[in-house]
């Protein structure tokens, strides 16, 4: 997941690199097999539709036009802090000067997909963002004991 512009600027020449390493593919080097050519082929296509793909989700995002997000579960909340944060147009250090810390900080926290974020620090990150919870359906599930 893109989480940041200049994380955007290295896809796009990651994408570039790849899509031109795919292009030298063709035509085949008479010394490669033809499996290792179309190994390297589906491998650089998968490659590209997922750099494209991420990088689609990104200008979504920064569209500013998603607004809503549906947490699946809790382990969804990192990547939706993130992407609420990108879709407000926020960058790292707007939202860390907004709850008090260092741009660093938030850079750690995203990385790490908030694993060290106190629950008090999520809710100020939540509440810089302007995120409102507006359905919590618990459910817990059968467990045998």
């Amino acid at each position: 997941m893109i989480q940041n512009e200049r994380q955007y600027r290295v896809t796009q020449t990651k994408l570039r690199e790849f899509e031109r390493d795919l292009a030298s593919l063709d035509p085949p080097d008479p010394s490669l097999h033809t499996r290792q050519v179309v190994g390297w082929t589906n491998s650089y296509k998968l490659t590209i539709r997922q750099l494209k793909q991420e990088l689609a989700e990104y200008e979504q995002l920064k569209s500013g036009n998603i607004v809503t997000f549906v947490l699946g579960s809790l382990n969804d909340l990192p990547t939706t802090l993130i992407k609420a944060r990108i879709s407000a147009g926020m960058t790292q250090k707007e939202l860390a000067d907004k709850i008090g810390v260092r741009e660093q900080q938030i850079q750690r926290y995203e990385a790490s997909l908030y694993s060290s974020a106190s629950f008090d620090r999520l809710r100020a990150i939540a509440t810089a963002l302007n995120i409102e919870i507006t359905q919590a359906v618990m459910q817990r599930g059968a467990a045998c004991f």
